[in-house]
């Protein structure tokens, strides 16, 4: 029974370490996990970058973009009344210096408005040495996480001299990851060492046998006058040890500030000659119909468009999900490609119904080809509409998608029932 007992104790701890191994050098996009639809109509993230690739411990990179609240919001998460910008990596490796949206900068919570674009810009310290998955990431109240994609950063370089200096208010400079480490520890081991005791009085008392005969013997008999000795004395020194603790670091830090709960109010994203966001674009889209062609992993979209700008405009991209597709014609080195039927910019004040073909496997590696599973198939992104400077329009766009599940390369050129423009006006 003992060579039993060892063997299966070596297989389980052969197991986690092995687990431990794996996990160690795995390579994990979280933003996949996640739903289609949490993806696709909650927090578009767009125009993400990373200002490098590789930092020392110590050195900063900004990890900038923007994003998009979707006016259509799933009614099964909470609106962004009050959300939190930050980033996701693999643990403590990284350490958030600044964080700004629209020129304002965020220490705390912010509230948002659906249907708004926000410009973010996190300035990130390399900390622990190592490679990792860097997301911008947004939590929203009730709600929890988005997650938007991410580039593999390396922390290179020794970090067992890793130091966080900031300066306080009072003009002293401390190191964030070792201050006030001594009192934590002694803090520790005192509530540990109290906890233990108490735990090992019950126990020897003994205290199952005394379990079994509640409610049989008299109490006096089950909690002796040394029990109740015991759990007054500890209950008396709780008490002291808590009202010194708390006097004596009063009188160490005297100038003290308390955690902030504030909510600060972000500014509107305002239109510039290069940007223009969703709030103030001047071309609208109207949602005909769209079709995810599943043998195909194609998105077809029927759009009707209306030029309300005084300069023609032309659709140059779809984003989706931290899925950018662009036209060839207007970006030929685009890995994901649209085609667009009829082609060609849409002149002022003229209106036109367009097929946005989107093809591509990522579809499916990005398992967003389930949206079609989901109890309320809906689609959702952001259409790019260029003038001839390349002057850029955002244009929310969504609704209903019908699957088909009939062959054909794509939805645009024969997936199935797809069939552009007339039949679903």
């Amino acid at each position: 029974m003992r060579i039993g007992r060892a063997a299966l104790s070596a297989i389980l701890l052969g197991v986690i370490a092995v687990s431990a191994g794996a996990a160690g050098t795995a390579w994990a996009h979280g933003e996949r996990s996640q739903e289609p639809f949490l993806r696709m109509r909650t927090i578009t993230f767009y125009d993400t970058k990373w200002s490098k690739a590789q930092v020392k411990p110590g050195e900063t990179m900004d990890l900038t973009g923007k994003f998009h609240t979707f006016s259509e919001w799933p009614r099964a998460v909470n609106t962004p009344e009050s959300i939190f910008l930050h980033y996701s990596v693999p643990g403590p490796s990284m350490l958030k210096k600044e964080a700004w949206m629209n020129g304002m900068p965020v220490i705390n919570a912010t509230s948002t408005q659906l249907g708004g674009d926000y410009d973010y810009r996190m300035s990130i310290m390399g900390r622990v040495t190592g490679t990792y998955h860097v997301h911008p990431m947004v939590n929203i109240e009730g709600g929890g996480p988005l997650v938007g994609g991410g580039e593999f950063v390396t922390v290179d370089g020794d970090w067992s001299t890793f130091t966080n200096n900031v300066t306080t208010i009072d003009g002293q400079t401390v190191d964030m990851e070792i201050f006030g480490k001594g009192r934590i520890i002694g803090w520790w081991i005192l509530w540990t060492a109290i906890g233990v005791f108490w735990l090992v009085f019950w126990v020897k008392r003994p205290f199952s046998r005394r379990l079994f005969q509640v409610g049989v013997v008299p109490e006096e008999e089950l909690v002796s006058a040394g029990d109740r000795t015991v759990g007054l004395v500890l209950m008396i020194a709780t008490v002291i040890i808590v009202a010194v603790g708390y006097v004596t670091t009063n009188g160490a830090y005297p100038i003290t500030i308390p955690l902030q709960t504030g909510r600060m109010d972000t500014p509107e994203l305002k239109a510039t000659t290069e940007f223009t966001p969703y709030a103030h674009a001047t071309v609208k889209a109207r949602p005909v119909t769209a079709v995810y062609t599943v043998p195909g992993r194609s998105l077809g979209m029927v759009i009707e468009v209306t030029n309300g700008s005084n300069r023609a405009q032309q659709v140059g991209g779809f984003i989706t999900a931290n899925l950018q597709f662009r036209d060839p014609a207007l970006f030929p080195d685009s890995r994901l490609k649209i085609k667009v039927e009829p082609a060609g910019p849409i002149g002022p004040g003229q209106t036109v119904t367009l097929s946005i073909d989107a093809t591509d496997a990522e579809w499916e590696y990005q398992r967003l080809a389930e949206l079609i599973y989901d109890s309320d198939s809906r689609y959702g992104g952001l259409i790019e509409f260029f003038d001839a400077d390349k002057n850029r329009q955002i244009v929310e766009v969504g609704g209903p998608v019908i699957p088909s599940f009939e062959g054909g390369a794509s939805a645009l050129s024969g997936g199935g029932q797809w069939r552009p423009t007339s039949q679903y006006k």
